[in-house]
């Protein structure tokens, strides 16, 4: 018998019972690879953690941590702290998974001594709608090491390349021991670019990286999901998470090609992207752009950037900087 590995799967759990089923199916589907499946049930109100202790009796592999509601990040920084395998997954219980998908990403591990494997993943929604396959852009499967401070595949988006790597922490498996020691970049309280926080260190800490060019998870989106609803407080997850990837930066003396647009990249996608897709009136859209608009962080990465980038980002962008908050709120959809 040739070379194993094990692998440790992290679901943290909320709320998710009509979701749930189909997501522990298919886990309780993977290869022997699998060997722990950590269920996280963050407080959930629902029957998700009768459903959780359901498919427990039915397979040894699962564990479940039960715990006050605290957040995503926090339930994944509790998964991880429990789990034992050499490499560590994650999977979201509104999302679903290919049956093969944890073998095929151990078996590139295998093959390439890699510290990280990655898959495509698509985007859904709860009826089956498909809405767009997410590649990173690249041609086809391949091996990729750390050269002089970089990889030669991105890590994180510019204005100019919105593909990059490190934004979900599920698409990916671990290797364990670098994953333990990155966890302290993660932040308990963050709601908005939470994998982000995490993820991105761990990945400048690699030194190999295999890419896996198959669809082998599938993002649902719901309306209820975080992604899709604005709070002030993101603007402040937006911060945190860039002082998190600064930290990181210098740590492991990672070359990156401009920081400022990946600041303000991430700014459109966890800030503005969301105002622009919600149904609150145009005056508080206003309000919201005016709020994130006048903070000094982001009037000073305004000031610096050239916007070069496709022209919907250009127009926002240069909106903002002008302070032309009540003409974004009217092209807003």
């Amino acid at each position: 018998m040739g070379k194993q590995i094990t692998v440790s799967i992290i679901v943290p759990v909320y709320n998710a019972q009509d979701y749930l089923p189909k997501c522990l199916s298919r886990l309780c589907a993977q290869d022997e690879c699998v060997r722990e499946i950590i269920l996280v049930n963050d407080g959930s109100t629902d029957n998700s953690l009768a459903i959780c202790e359901k498919y427990a009796e039915q397979d040894s592999r699962i564990k479940i941590i039960n715990k006050e509601n605290g957040g995503t990040s926090a339930a994944v920084i509790d998964g991880i702290s429990a789990a034992s395998c050499e490499y560590i997954g994650f999977a979201d219980s509104d999302d679903y998974i290919e049956r093969e998908m944890f073998s095929e990403l151990a078996n590139a591990v295998i093959r390439s001594d890699a510290d990280i494997a990655v898959c495509d993943y698509d985007d859904t929604d709860e009826t089956g709608r498909f809405f767009g396959r997410r590649d990173f852009g690249i041609a086809e499967s391949g091996i990729y090491d750390k050269n002089n401070g970089k990889f030669d595949i991105p890590l994180l988006p510019t204005m100019t390349d919105g593909h990059y790597l490190s934004g979900m922490r599920w698409n990916k498996i671990y290797r364990r021991d670098i994953l333990i020691k990155n966890v302290m970049y993660g932040k308990r309280n963050i709601r908005v670019g939470e994998d982000i926080a995490l993820i991105t260190p761990v990945m400048m800490a690699s030194k190999r990286i295999v890419y896996v060019k198959k669809v082998l998870y599938h993002y649902c989106q719901h309306e209820t999901s975080t992604v899709h609803n604005y709070r002030r407080g993101n603007l402040d997850d937006w911060k945190a998470v860039n002082q998190i990837l600064r930290s990181a930066i210098t740590a492991y003396g990672y070359e990156t090609e401009n920081f400022d647009e990946t600041q303000l990249m991430f700014l459109w996608q966890n800030c503005i992207k969301p105002i622009r897709h919600s149904n609150m009136p145009r005056k508080r859209k206003k309000a919201e752009y005016k709020y994130i608009g006048n903070d000094p962080y982001v009037r000073e990465l305004l000031k610096k950037s050239k916007f070069d980038t496709v022209l919907k980002l250009k127009i926002v962008f240069r909106l903002m900087k002008l302070k032309l908050y009540g003409l974004l709120a009217f092209i807003s959809r």
